[in-house]
């Protein structure tokens, strides 16, 4: 069940990064900058593909068993997020962001947390979404692990 397997994943990533959390100087909230900076170069990299229609140079970015929640709670898996991305559907990979924050955990690990402005499909109006996407090191490269996405309560 894919809910079930969003969940495993989550928790697995959270009991990997809980002792490095624990670990960390008081306010070393934000990533290093050569981290931070690797993270932000793999999300222009997936803009980059999406205008590109590089379906390939997607498949790179994104782990094998990648999961997207979206706000009503259907999951994406990996093939389903290309085709999402490429189809020109606002998304959270391609969307500007209002706010960005860039965390990392340890040399394998990092998080990004931002909210964007993403258009609705319900009303086709941009509105505002907070999402989470877990960055994972395979090898020299980073990819993209987990995404979740939900709308902002009471913000237009």
């Amino acid at each position: 069940m894919p809910s079930t397997r969003a969940l495993s994943v989550l928790l697995l990533w959270l009991a990997a990064t809980l002792p490095a959390l624990a670990q960390a100087p008081h306010g070393s909230s934000n990533a290093d900058a050569a981290v931070q900076a690797e993270i932000l170069t793999l999300r222009e990299t997936i803009r980059a593909a999406v205008a590109a229609q590089d379906w390939a140079a997607l498949e790179r970015s994104y782990a094998e068993n990648f999961s997207h929640i979206r706000g009503s709670g259907r999951m994406d898996l990996k093939g389903d997020r290309i085709a999402l991305l490429l189809s020109g559907t606002s998304a959270i990979e391609t969307a500007p962001e209002d706010e960005l924050e860039v965390q990392s955990y340890g040399s394998g690990a990092a998080a990004a947390i931002g909210v964007s402005r993403i258009v609705d499909g319900g009303n086709d109006r941009p509105a505002p979404f907070r999402w989470l996407t877990v960055y994972v090191r395979d090898g020299a490269a980073w990819r993209v692990a987990l995404s979740q996405a939900s709308r902002v309560a009471g913000r237009r």
